[in-house]
């Protein structure tokens, strides 16, 4: 049975592939190189201004999209050593094929500040707006007497119905992003990789879908890449041999983004006066973490003793519960590790399609506080609102941008209003356009420029989307 190597695993050949101008490994490794490529770009920047669950306020300790990705990053680093370290002293693979640790904590740390790149404005219900545009109007929109779907192929259409950030998120930091030429920022595959979450294309998803749900596969859930990207997705996976299943690494991305949410939002949520201490240790207690549940009182019992030495306003509680989710978030990034070295012939060989917390000794107890967070967090009226807000905005903002790119580059005649929408669009997005509508027909062209109004929309901040609707509604 064929075996994932470590070595293609962390493969820095660069994607596409180019032949090395210049040697720098005496300065920094091509995964640095990659680091330094993330931080400085401005799809980077824009996450600050990106909602993660709450709207964004003036309180300085609400998490965004940016905040929310550099503890992604840094929990997944951990995961990594830990299991390195495990496959090392348990000896799980020959001296010449054990993972190089830095290589892999490199790769993570990059991964995790990449991983919610393609994320549309106002949290996950960005994607839903994007896609319910698209649902609506691919077959009552018209061009040239024909509705849009007529000129799109299947998998292109599925694109749109199943649009997801993840896709976008590789659509951007291989096509929009200007580096070097027209690379993107032309990174390494095992950072590539190690970001592409659901290893399928749109017609899979749809086979997928067709199939009853206890039979379907966790990695078919939803689309890691576009048509657009489909040739790039495979030049990635040759690079890294994970040609037919999910990159090791992207099981570590996963289960540090569930950990990292999952205790986040909780704290965010205590701070916010959702919940109350009891709350928790009910819910704790309802897991049967018998040692969790003691731990927390047990915290409880310290913060208040030592209350009278700390200044007014010290809380016990608030105290007891942030130091129970620290320290249980480090005991189950332990817990994932270990899961990981369990199921390691399965994963190595392609086999594994479980989520790693899934598997892990406290899956029970994080299933529960992720059903706790759904309903008392994510529920409440101000992220509600948020969506519909969102909502609204990406509408009008679709059927404007949409209307006019339609007809733009095509023989049909523009009208003064469609020209100045078109203006608007960013620079870099539409030189991306051309570059990949170049030498086509121009019935083709139509997938590339649909394409480009989702690049647009999803590309903005929250706070640009709600200006840029108040000042074309004269709001």
């Amino acid at each position: 049975m064929h075996t994932l190597k470590w070595k293609n695993i962390t493969n820095e050949n660069r994607i596409p592939y180019q032949i090395k101008m210049n040697d720098y490994r005496n300065y920094r490794s091509e995964i640095e190189s990659d680091y330094l490529r993330i931080i400085s770009s401005a799809s980077f920047r824009r996450l600050q201004d990106k909602t993660q669950v709450f709207p964004l306020d003036q309180s300085d300790f609400v998490r965004t999209r940016l905040t929310h990705s550099m503890e992604v990053s840094s929990i997944a680093k951990v995961i990594g050593k830990q299991i390195c370290r495990s496959i090392h002293t348990q000896k799980l693979e020959r001296e010449d094929a054990l993972p190089d640790t830095l290589k892999v904590v490199e790769t993570l740390n990059c991964a995790g500040l990449l991983h919610d790149l393609g994320n549309p404005p106002f949290g996950h219900f960005g994607e839903t707006a994007i896609r319910n545009w698209f649902k609506q109007h691919l077959d009552t929109k018209t061009w040239k007497q024909k509705p849009l779907s007529a000129y799109l192929n299947e998998a292109q259409k599925l694109d749109f119905l199943y649009y997801e950030g993840n896709a976008q998120a590789l659509r951007i930091i291989t096509r929009l992003h200007r580096h070097v030429g027209d690379n993107g920022m032309h990174l390494t595959a095992c950072v590539l990789d190690s970001i592409i979450k659901y290893p399928t294309d749109s017609l899979t998803k749809r086979k997928e879908d067709e199939k009853e749900k206890k039979q379907r596969s966790l990695l078919k859930k939803k689309i890691g890449y576009f048509q657009s990207e489909r040739e790039l997705f495979m030049e990635i996976k040759h690079h890294t041999g994970c040609e037919n299943c999910r990159n090791p690494l992207a099981f570590i991305l996963e289960a540090a983004d569930d950990l990292a949410y999952t205790f986040a939002d909780l704290e965010d949520g205590y701070n916010k006066g959702l919940y109350c201490m009891e709350d928790l240790l009910e819910i704790i207690h309802q897991a049967e973490d018998e040692n969790g549940e003691t731990y927390l009182k047990k915290a409880y019992e310290n913060a208040c003793a030592i209350k009278g030495n700390k200044e007014k306003g010290f809380d016990p509680k608030k105290q007891a519960v942030f130091h129970w989710l620290s320290s249980k978030q480090l005991y189950c990034i332990s817990k994932v590790a270990q899961a990981f070295i369990d199921h390691y012939d399965a994963i190595m060989q392609g086999r594994f399609e479980q989520e790693l917390i899934a598997v892990s000794e406290e899956a029970r107890l994080i299933q529960s506080l992720k059903r706790f967070a759904f309903t008392r967090i994510y529920t409440i009226a101000p992220i509600l609102k948020l969506e519909l807000m969102g909502n609204e905005i990406l509408t009008f903002l679709l059927d404007r941008f949409m209307d006019a790119l339609i007809v733009y580059d095509s023989e049909e005649q523009m009208s003064d209003i469609q020209k100045k929408y078109i203006d608007l669009l960013s620079r870099n997005y539409l030189d991306a356009y051309h570059r990949a509508a170049m030498n086509k027909e121009e019935e083709e062209k139509l997938y590339d420029r649909l394409l480009l109004g989702c690049d647009f929309i999803s590309g903005m901040t929250d706070s640009y989307a709600k200006r840029l609707y108040q000042e074309l509604k004269g709001i």
